[in-house]
C-alpha cells in the first residue's frame, strides 16, 4: 500500500505470468518515479479481486515495468476502500461502504491469511 502512489500498479514481469489479456486505456499514462524519470503505460487489468482478511477487495492495476514491487496498491484503491493510514501505530483501518471494517497491522498483516489473485496464480503454476 502506498499512499503517495495515486493509481495501483502491477509489474510488467508478474503481469506478464497472468493468463488475462489487459485492457488498452484511452490515453497514455506518465508515471513520475521517485528518481525523476518517467514510465508511460496505456495497459490496465481490471477488477483484479485481492481477498484481504477474507474480504474479497477489487483494484484496477496499471502494468508499470517496475522490478522491486509485484503491485502497488495506491491512492485510488485506498480511497475505493475507506483505508486510514495510522503511520505511528503502522496500521490501516478499512471501513467498507457496507459497513464492514478490518485492520492490517504493519509487518503482522491480518489474523487471516491474505491471498490474492497473484499469489494464488503463482501456486496454480508451480502445481
Amino acid at each position: 500500500m502506498d499512499s503517495g502512489a495515486s493509481h495501483s500498479f502491477i509489474s510488467a514481469h508478474l503481469a506478464s505470468c497472468l493468463d488475462v489479456t489487459p485492457d488498452c486505456m484511452s490515453y497514455t499514462l506518465d508515471v513520475s518515479t521517485p528518481i525523476g524519470t518517467s514510465m508511460y503505460t496505456d495497459s490496465v487489468y481490471r477488477g483484479c479481486e485481492m481477498s484481504m482478511a477474507g474480504i474479497p477487495l477489487y483494484a484496477d492495476l496499471i502494468v508499470l515495468p517496475i522490478r522491486d514491487f509485484d503491485v502497488i496498491l495506491g491512492m485510488d484503491w485506498l480511497s475505493a476502500h475507506r483505508a486510514r493510514m495510522d503511520c505511528y501505530h503502522k496500521t490501516v483501518d478499512f471501513c467498507l461502504a457496507d459497513g464492514t471494517t478490518f485492520q492490517f497491522k504493519g509487518d503482522k498483516g491480518f489474523s487471516t491469511t491474505i491471498i490474492s489473485f497473484i499469489r494464488a496464480s503463482r501456486y496454480l503454476e508451480k502445481g
